[in-house]
């Protein structure tokens, strides 16, 4: 293993706690940024389980963690260790970074702000857009809610069985008191004629669910890539493989494509600038992790 740099008395840290974490690409990203802007941190994984995560966030609270990222299972948990939460979180009510600031803890999502800010990098406009989404869970919440926050009128959330009882519902609804204007539909992903309409009307295309993920990699949510229409833009939040079924068939169609890299490091961009200020090397970090995909 390559010693990123010298430990000293005065090193700092900050860590991501969840389960499982042995594929997690954050420590790789945080330490070669603090590397890169010669900071005097490190960046550590502890392995956490959902009933661990509370104390385990008191723990590195009470050693002076800079910052504490909290992957799946301990977003919601995490909840009971913050004073206060940023906008987005508020409707999704689960974060993934906690932030003090002058002795208060701040709880932040910063995954949809992140999925947004990558598709922006590409030159993608979101006011007045029509987006499309498979999926339902809590990538689709976030994602969803920051949509809303970012000006985007029109979205389609195509997820299964969708009369039965489903969180996004009461975020859909949020949204609407808070957003009049807002128009989203919730389409069921069994009703093939108003999944086509919903594709081929879509600006941007975002797939948020785990299909096509290793090792299924041959699976895709598109029954059929002719739907798509050539000047929709293409997302995926699956990094492993970068180049899944869904990201090949909308290259097929000559989509413009965003994979799940561009998310994951842009909104580990945000977090390095919540814990330290500085701006992250956007470029650098996603050629590295491209490197070890």
């Amino acid at each position: 293993m390559k010693y990123i740099r010298d430990i000293s008395a005065t090193t700092g840290f900050a860590a991501v706690i969840g389960s499982p974490l042995s594929h997690s690409k954050s420590p790789l990203i945080y330490n070669t940024s603090f590397e890169l802007d010669k900071l005097n941190l490190v960046y550590l994984a502890f392995e956490t389980s959902e009933d661990e995560t509370i104390d385990r966030i008191q723990a590195l609270k009470s050693l002076n963690a800079i910052g504490i990222n909290v992957t799946m299972p301990g977003k919601f948990q995490a909840l009971q260790c913050v004073d206060e939460l940023d906008q987005a979180a508020q409707y999704v009510q689960c974060i993934n970074m906690l932030i003090p600031n002058n002795g208060r803890w701040i709880g932040f999502n910063t995954d949809g702000k992140g999925f947004w800010n990558a598709v922006q990098q590409q030159d993608v406009l979101l006011k007045n857009q029509t987006v499309t989404i498979f999926g339902s869970g809590n990538t689709t919440r976030i994602i969803l809610a920051q949509a809303a926050l970012e000006g985007i009128k029109h979205i389609n959330i195509i997820a299964r069985n969708i009369y039965r009882p489903l969180a996004i519902k009461n975020i859909i609804t949020s949204l609407k008191e808070d957003f009049p204007n807002i128009i989203i539909n919730l389409i069921d992903s069994a009703v093939s004629s108003e999944v086509k309409i919903a594709i081929t009307n879509a600006d941007i295309l975002v797939q948020t669910t785990s299909v096509g993920m290793s090792p299924n990699t041959m699976q895709t949510v598109l029954e059929d890539e002719t739907w798509l229409n050539p000047n929709t833009v293409v997302c995926d939040i699956v990094y492993e493989p970068l180049m899944t079924q869904f990201i090949q068939q909308a290259q097929r169609r000559g989509c413009k494509v965003i994979t799940g890299i561009d998310m994951l490091v842009h909104q580990a961009a945000l977090n390095y600038t919540l814990m330290t200020g500085y701006q992250m090397n956007i470029e650098t970090i996603q050629n590295l992790i491209k490197r070890h995909s």
